[in-house]
């Protein structure tokens, strides 16, 4: 929700009312209930689950008498200046109870259901907003609809936002089935440890499911799944390699963000491209009031405005209001180190958002991101440093999306955007050499959401995708490396939601994809998806099934095993397979206790068409130099959370199996065996610890401890001094290098590899401390902070490497990060 930025507001505290048994699909999180003895059977086979499904549905289909003598009351909550009131508590009281409770969408809509006849008082209230209220009369059978409209308010109350959004994720509990969600706030971003500033990609690495391979990178792997089958998107719009510094954090301005939500399963069929996680950052466009957020780190500067247009121009425009930001960042060691040496990298990156609300309450929104990263070697002293390298790569967005809201819940949506990552690598002396590497998408799309019953939603969605990628590598007038393509695709989905409150979920959804690439042949793929959860204990626990089908149509070749590197991109088709994955996921979650939330999941999942390089690739087959293989992963996570109380904060554990199956393309045999191994993230047991609580004179701590076992490698067992036929010397006569000890043309050294990721790193583990103080002035607020990485200077080998000069040969490791302290500033006025 949007409480970060609200500045305060009114919020009544209902947590001792009790609620009408049955409770409707919107109940809030604050409101408790005295929990039931319920017993739950496990299906113990497919067949039973698509009984179960059958006789859900026709029980659905029958409907159940007694709603007949309720009703329902929906409406929308609009703030005074006509803006869509998310995230606020509506609430039916009866003789000073709380019957029924709710909260409100993103487009600021709500539904009790089912209400039983009678008068009611209908409260609304939330953070950075007043309090409404208003009489309902409820006749069985009927549907009442009721616009409200809060004030906004700028006084800050202790506790509110613990307790919005303690209901916003009970609301997610009880109306999400399959897909497994964790949601990190700007407060939660900035509060887990990390380099030089908050940085929501790792912070992601906190969550259950989630791995990370080095210190070095920000690219993260979900439950077996390669870094390049994430779908990462800002407001809607795919990113392609959100990172700087070849990987070393993100693109994203953490001030920019309202939230970041990581469905690592289990997601809905809107959601098509990418078979393993789905990654969204929603922007902030602030509230209209002028406002600045700037930041000093040892890594950057950063500065984000906002504001509002002024009301004639947003009347002329056909809005009730216009809210705006914008936001700049730049490294800057180029600039300090500049009077003692050239420093030849620096970052810049720039992004925009504004959201404007019209006097029906329709939203229109325009996003924008563009960023940069130049390495130039050619400013130094070509005596100190002679080889001249520019390299550039970076990332360009654009999209806007426009929401009407339909009568009795629901929306239409249109989108459109184009989005871009490109790099680029010149040697000024060397004029014919070109290394480039590019990936373009343009996307339209338009989702209708509707509401036929209160206790039904359908979803239904047409998208159409334009794609295209250039891959170079030349120089002398001999290419190298070259790949070139083109892709088009179109996307329909169709999923629906039904619910009876406090006993089932049952959601299940389709998804079609047309792909023609060029080159390459076309292909058609349907995603069935079906999830269904059963709560128990008075609606206080649920258990879990979903099952479903994902597609691919792009890849990255990143080498992984490397801690730094670039994307390079590719289409599927002629040169690559497309990827397709079935995964099951089965799991139990709940809330044990009013402030603990509890969850445990396990999860199957194959790969078929995943990609690698081709070691043995021919030259002159501009087609051959990706490999094709399948990949099957399998673990469990496990999450505990408490969300409130002075010291808070989780406990996430993830377990891993995964391996890969490629052909080997070095044997002599024909056709190839195929050789299966564990990837670079198969970590088996992952443990992350972040707790956020109190430290002495008014200042918050936050900690991070995180213990995973080693992750695979391929070990080097001994070198061999390998000899090369040399036809030059001695007259013509065949000659091997290395044959004669007085020779000056020695052979080199060739190293004899054991099993491929065979052996294992060393335990990994770490431990990050913070520290935050906010000082409020009477202008703004100061809030210092210090996040101190690797507090006992663990060693954790990032690699190992031989010198096969010595006898025996010595092996030596390079760690990750040291023990690395960093301060900075943030100034909010």
């Amino acid at each position: 929700m949007d409480g970060h930025r609200r500045a305060g507001g009114t919020f009544r505290d209902r947590r001792k009312s009790t609620v009408f048994p049955g409770g409707g699909a919107t109940v809030s999180g604050p409101v408790e209930r005295e929990p039931e003895s319920t017993s739950v059977r496990f299906p113990h086979s497919l067949h039973h689950v698509s009984a179960t499904l059958a006789c859900v549905l026709a029980w659905a289909a029958s409907g159940a008498p007694a709603w007949a003598q309720s009703g329902t009351v929906q409406g929308r909550v609009r703030d005074d200046e006509g803006s869509a009131a998310f995230g606020v508590v509506v609430e039916l009281e009866r003789a000073d109870t709380v019957v029924l409770g709710g909260q409100t969408d993103r487009l600021g809509f709500f539904r009790l259901s089912p209400v039983p006849a009678g008068t009611y008082t209908l409260h609304a209230s939330g953070l950075g907003y007043g309090e409404a209220a208003r009489t309902v009369v409820v006749a069985g059978g009927t549907t009442v609809d009721v616009q409200l409209q809060l004030p906004r308010r700028a006084i800050e109350m202790e506790g509110i936002s613990v307790e919005a959004e303690r209901s916003r994720e009970r609301i997610r509990f009880e109306q999400v089935g399959g897909a497994t969600v964790h949601e990190l706030e700007l407060k939660d971003l900035k509060q887990v440890p990390g380099v030089a500033e908050a940085d929501p990609l790792r912070a992601v690495e906190v969550l259950p499911g989630v791995i990370s391979t080095s210190d070095f990178s920000a690219a993260f792997h979900v439950r077996g799944g390669s870094q390049d089958e994430n779908l990462i998107l800002l407001d809607g719009i795919p990113v392609f390699s959100p990172f700087h510094l070849g990987g070393f954090f993100s693109v994203f301005n953490a001030d920019m963000l309202d939230r970041a939500d990581l469905e690592s399963g289990g997601f809905g069929a809107e959601h098509g491209g990418r078979v393993s996680s789905v990654l969204s950052m929603a922007s902030d466009p602030g509230d209209g009031a002028f406002k600045v957020d700037a930041g000093v780190s040892l890594l950057a500067s950063r500065v984000a405005v906002g504001g509002s247009l002024p009301n004639g121009a947003a009347h002329a425009l056909g809005h009730q209001n216009v809210h705006w930001r914008v936001s700049a960042r730049r490294s800057y060691f180029d600039w300090l180190l500049k009077p003692f040496f050239d420093f030849p990298y620096h970052l810049d990156d720039y992004q925009g958002v504004l959201e404007g609300w019209t006097r029906s309450g329709d939203r229109l929104r325009v996003t924008a991101y563009t960023g940069a990263d130049v390495l130039d070697l050619t400013r130094l002293d070509p005596a100190d440093f002679p080889l001249r390298v520019d390299w550039h790569w970076g990332n360009s967005l654009v999209g806007t999306q426009w929401t009407h809201p339909r009568k009795g819940g629901g929306s239409l949506d249109v989108r459109a955007n184009v989005s871009r990552y490109g790099t680029g690598l010149t040697f000024p002396d060397f004029g014919d050499t070109d290394f480039r590497s590019a990936i373009w998408q343009a996307e339209g799309r338009v989702d209708l959401a509707t509401r036929p019953r209160s206790d039904l939603r359908v979803d239904v969605g047409l998208s159409a995708h334009r794609l295209s990628y250039d891959n170079l590598a030349r120089t002398g007038g001999t290419e190298f490396g070259r790949g070139k393509g083109t892709g088009s695709l179109l996307g329909a989905y169709a999923q629906s939601s039904w619910s009876r409150p406090g006993s089932w979920l049952v959601e299940t959804g389709v998804r079609v994809d047309s792909w023609s690439p060029d080159p390459g042949r076309s292909a058609t793929e349907a995603s069935p998806r079906v999830a269904v959860k059963r709560f128990f204990a008075g609606g206080e626990g649920a258990v879990k099934l979903a099952v479903g089908r994902y597609t691919q149509f792009v890849h990255s070749l990143r080498d992984e095993e490397l801690p730094l590197g670039l994307d390079i991109w590719v289409l599927a088709g002629a040169r690559a397979p497309r990827t397709v994955s079935d995964q099951v996921q089965l799991g139990v979650e709940g809330y044990p206790r009013r402030d603990w939330f509890a969850s445990l999941e396990a999860y199957v999942r194959s790969f078929d068409g995943v990609v690698m390089f081709n070691p043995a690739d021919d030259p002159n087959d501009p087609l051959d130099d990706i490999l094709g293989g399948t990949g099957l992963s399998w673990g469990a996570d496990l999450l505990v959370r408490r969300e409130e109380g002075p010291v808070n904060g989780w406990l996430a554990v993830s377990f891993l199996k995964a391996t890969r199956t490629f052909p080997d393309a070095l044997s002599a045999v024909d056709p190839p065996p195929d050789v299966t191994y564990p990837p670079i993230f198969d970590r088996r047991l992952d443990v992350d610890l972040v707790l956020r609580y109190p430290l002495p004179h008014g200042w918050e701590g936050g900690l991070r401890w995180n213990v995973g076992t080693g992750t695979p490698y391929t070990k080097a067992l001994a070198s061999y001094e390998y000899y090369s036929p040399n036809f030059v010397q001695f007259g013509g006569r065949l000659d091997w290098a290395g044959a004669r000890p007085s020779s000056d043309n020695l052979g080199g050294y060739a190293v004899y590899l054991g099993p491929h990721n065979g052996s294992r790193y060393p335990t990994y583990h770490r431990l990050d401390v913070s520290a935050r103080k906010t000082f409020r002035k009477s202008w703004g607020t100061l809030v210092p902070y210090v996040d101190v990485l690797n507090v006992y200077n663990r060693k954790n080998v990032l690699f190992y490497f031989y010198q096969y000069s010595e006898d025996p040969a010595v092996r030596s490791g390079v760690s990750m990060f040291p023990l690395l302290p960093s301060v900075g500033l943030e100034v909010h006025f």
